[in-house]
């Protein structure tokens, strides 16, 4: 089995997922709506339970076959989760790792999840052996969207996702980032 390294940034710790976690994802994401709206597995309201029954299905498995969960620390405290889901998540691209991220409303705002998403998508890159990373956010979520852009990625496609917290499906934009376009893009940094 693969294990996940902690990743290091300039502000941030991202260390894998742990079962301890399930408070702080329950607190931050499944109890506010501002943040549940946008992760389609989310359920609105939250649903008891969920947080530990996620966690079962990606703490101690192998994270480049299933999900590498990683949660955002700053200075110890849980802020967020970024993860990389194994190839297959997206019919458009189902060659290609697919990231996610949220970040707590209050955490958001201060280019944390930048600092996380770029840690990850290195991480990515490396443990995957990929020549491209594939992402997908709500049409209408345009912080996300603007970050995806900001990190490299371009649009490919459009799908749909059904969204537990809106009880609907939602359209949503799929971007690629070419590991060249990253890199350059770090590059020029």
């Amino acid at each position: 089995m693969t294990g996940l390294q902690e990743l290091k940034t300039r502000r941030l710790v991202l260390r894998p997922i742990a079962m301890s976690d399930a408070d702080a994802i329950v607190e931050l994401g499944g109890k506010d709506f501002a943040v549940a709206r946008w992760i389609s597995s989310f359920a609105w309201p939250y649903e008891e339970g969920s947080a530990e029954a996620f966690l079962k299905t990606v703490v101690g498995k192998d994270p480049l076959k299933t999900e590498a969960v990683f949660a955002i620390t700053l200075g110890g405290v849980f802020i967020g989760v970024a993860a990389v889901e194994a190839p297959g998540d997206l019919e458009d691209l189902p060659d290609l790792p697919t990231i996610g991220y949220w970040i707590g409303r209050a955490f958001q705002g201060h280019g944390y999840a930048s600092e996380a998403v770029e840690a990850v998508i290195d991480w990515a890159f490396a443990s995957y052996r990929t020549e491209a990373i594939a992402a997908r956010a709500f049409e209408d979520n345009f912080r996300s969207r603007g970050l995806l852009r900001k990190m490299g990625f371009k649009p490919y496609s459009m799908t749909e996702r059904f969204s537990r917290a809106l009880d609907r499906r939602v359209s949503n934009v799929v971007v690629r980032l070419a590991r060249a376009d990253f890199e350059a893009r770090k590059e020029a940094a």
